[in-house]
């Protein structure tokens, strides 16, 4: 058996789930991992993550941001910041964040803390857009 669980600190957002394979946003790039997978841990980007349950055809797929996965032999365990699902997504606003993020970034004087909270925001709204497109 080869179980997914997702936790993010509001919620269980996946929980106990058996997979036949899950794609995560790691810090290096998507990485796939199906049953049998090394052992690993790894390093959450902001990006699209999908997963296939057993038995159904349909993908599942939601917002990740920042984090960390874990692999071992029985199953996939991520630790999320954030994560939006496909139906919570509203384009437009989106949009709309990800441009107001983006000049921010590119007309304002920022402190760190400040250009690092933008830049998540611009992040987690263009992975929004991108995970609407999937």
């Amino acid at each position: 058996m080869f179980k997914l669980n997702v936790l993010t600190p509001e919620k269980k957002a996946v929980y106990d789930q058996e997979i036949t394979e899950v794609t995560v946003p790691a810090r290096s790039g998507e990485m796939t991992i199906l049953p049998g997978h090394s052992p690993l841990i790894t390093t959450l980007g902001t990006g699209v993550f999908k997963y296939k349950v057993k038995g159904q055809d349909r993908t599942h797929k939601a917002l990740l941001s920042w984090g960390y996965c874990e692999v071992n032999p029985t199953g996939v365990n991520t630790l999320a910041e954030f994560i939006q699902y496909e139906s919570e997504v509203v384009a437009d606003k989106a949009q709309l964040e990800h441009k107001a993020a983006e000049k921010k970034l590119a007309t304002e004087v920022l402190t760190d803390s400040e250009f690092e909270s933008t830049q998540a925001e611009a992040e987690k709204a263009y992975g929004a857009m991108e995970l609407l497109k999937h």
